[in-house]
């Protein structure tokens, strides 16, 4: 997809991180590089720079990686879209049934120096954000809102990941929308992961007509949202093929789906509109994609020699010291007529058992109680004849080493004295689970003027132990209640517990 003029790395961004921007590749002087924009509004030529193409299908490998594996793309639903209702179902089948689709296979003609993209794209979740920055968008609030979503739990951080930021109508990107381009992609670093990321708009209004190729009537009766779904696709190959904007281009910038933008091939009737292919139940129009074989052209699909790609879900868990997994399911994904027999081997390290791959492609996995927590790659195999594909699941593994905390009683009342102090006295207990026998701190925290809390003692040996919490209470208090918070550390474990102290 074009993620055009990214002019983003200018700016820190949210946590620390930033937008890359698009250089001069120096390395590759003949060539303009991409900046992620190129799917222009329609009727927008794409620049040329008057370089011959020199690579043999039209489009020139930079050495940089695409992604490989499975694809996994997550939408973040920006904006107030009650104006578009229909749009998230629309949208959301396009992203569950596009993987393994003839469409999709044409991506598997691109790949980096380790393998090739796979046709096997999985639509995780989703993240909804009414309008944090505003109804006006800068390239660097696409970031933030991205970034957000996953700093605060409503995505995970995923590097095969593609986030969409879909805006509803009403909400412009500044950068271009609607006059320069329709989508756009790009990626940054969050961490120590490239977070590869795309805005697509709802172009409902006046200018529909220059992100839509049908204004009037669409494959799902909605022309804004199978406008969309159209772009998503186009930057979607082009984030698959071009995640880093330095791996697939031609001598004029333009990425794979650049090639073709606004063409779409062989068209049928659908719901008194045009349509081009059926993905799952819905017939959507969708642009075409640049073929990386046989010269190179435009098409719509792309029957590849019969393979198959193998994925497993879920793609990590998490068990404690001596315990079992839930099932792992694992999939072969057919491609070019592929019908093949796929025979699974799982091989995990030293201290983890895997039980035997069903006839559903189902396993588990067991920790042994002595193994060491830690994150581990459980390796995975599937082998047809001559086809042998590989792909890794994680185990987690976490200490049941640990100790529990807990205060009585809850809550007690003092009367504030007239002179000299009264006392209120809680005790907290800390029991010890598994192996744990460190040592625990205490701290406690809620005091205010008057109301003095402390520990005795502050240090539990071996974290197993009683230590007593005093709250001392003098005349210059005030008629109040007060949450005490007793805070426990040790071992790596922290915990915290809560009581109240009332002054009447």
């Amino acid at each position: 997809m074009n993620a055009k003029y990214l002019r983003l790395a200018a700016s820190a961004l949210l946590l620390g991180t930033m937008m890359v921007p698009a250089v001069a590749d120096t390395d590759n002087p003949p060539d303009l590089h991409p900046d992620g924009r190129g799917d222009f509004v329609r009727g927008r030529h794409r620049a040329g720079t008057g370089h011959a193409v020199v690579q043999g299908n039209g489009i020139n490998y930079h050495g940089g990686p695409v992604i490989e594996g499975t694809t996994h793309i997550y939408y973040i639903w920006y904006g107030d879209w009650t104006k578009d209702a229909g749009a998230n179902a629309i949208l959301t089948d396009f992203a569950n049934n596009i993987g393994g689709s003839p469409y999709f296979n044409i991506n598997t003609t691109y790949g980096d120096t380790n393998a090739n993209v796979e046709n096997s794209v999985l639509y995780v979740s989703s993240a909804s954000d009414s309008g944090s920055f505003g109804a006006s968008l800068t390239d660097n609030d696409i970031w933030a809102i991205t970034t957000n979503a996953i700093s605060s739990g409503k995505l995970p951080l995923d590097g095969n990941g593609v986030y969409f930021v879909l805006t509803a109508p009403g909400v412009n990107e500044t950068s271009g929308f609607l006059t320069q381009y329709c989508g756009w992609h790009s990626y940054g670093t969050y961490g120590s992961t490239n977070v590869k990321v795309a805005f697509v708009g709802d172009p409902a209004g006046p200018s529909l007509g220059n992100c839509a190729a049908q204004t009037a009537s669409s494959p799902n009766g909605d022309p804004s949202a199978d406008a969309m779904a159209s772009i998503i696709g186009h930057e979607l190959e082009e984030s698959v093929t071009d995640p880093l904007l330095n791996a697939w281009y031609d001598s004029s910038g333009n990425e794979n789906a650049d090639k073709c933008a606004w063409t779409f091939g062989a068209t049928y009737q659908s719901n008194g509109a045009f349509a081009n292919m059926l993905l799952g139940s819905r017939n959507y129009l969708i642009q075409q994609d640049w073929l990386n074989a046989n010269g190179g052209l435009c098409v719509l699909s792309y029957a590849s020699t019969p393979d198959f790609s193998v994925s497993v879900s879920p793609g990590s868990q998490t068990v404690a010291q001596g315990g079992t997994s839930g099932n792992y399911t694992l999939t072969a994904t057919p491609s070019g007529g592929f019908t093949g027999t796929v025979t699974w081997s799982v091989t995990p390290p030293a201290g983890i058992t895997a039980s035997s791959v069903s006839a559903s492609g189902t396993f588990t996995l067991t920790a042994a109680a002595s193994l060491a927590a830690g994150s581990y790659a459980i390796p995975i195999t599937g082998t047809s004849g001559s086809l042998v594909h590989a792909t890794s699941a994680t185990l987690v593994v976490t200490s049941n080493s640990s100790f529990s905390l807990a205060i009585s009683p809850s809550s007690n009342t003092v009367k504030r004295p007239s002179s000299g102090t009264a006392t209120a006295t809680y005790t907290v207990t800390v029991t010890p689970s598994g192996s744990f026998n460190s040592s625990v701190s205490l701290t406690v925290s809620g005091g205010a003027t008057g109301i003095s809390p402390s520990l005795n003692p502050t240090t539990i040996p071996g974290g197993s132990g009683q230590s007593t919490l005093t709250v001392t209470v003098s005349p210059n208090s005030r008629r109040t209640t007060r949450t005490l918070t007793v805070t426990a550390s040790g071992g790596g474990v922290n915990k915290s517990v809560k009581a109240t102290i009332t002054v009447q």
